[in-house]
């Protein structure tokens, strides 16, 4: 996996957990309905980008590292 792509996976993780976070702490200002339907996939994609960036042996890829 190419560095580049590895810190991208990590700037993603990073986002999607960031995001997930301030729905849990603004859940008053936002409605349930809204929190859920956002912070679930947020979540899971944000499983998936940090996974790939912590195992970049497993995932396929171009081998640059």
């Amino acid at each position: 996996m190419k560095t580049s792509t590895r810190v991208m996976d990590i700037i993603i993780f990073a986002i999607c957990l960031f995001t997930v976070l301030l729905m849990f702490e603004y859940r008053n200002e936002v409605g349930p309905n809204m929190q859920w339907g956002v912070s679930i996939p947020l979540g899971l994609i944000g499983l998936f980008f940090g996974f790939r960036a912590a195992n970049p042996d497993i995932v396929r890829g171009e081998k640059e590292d």
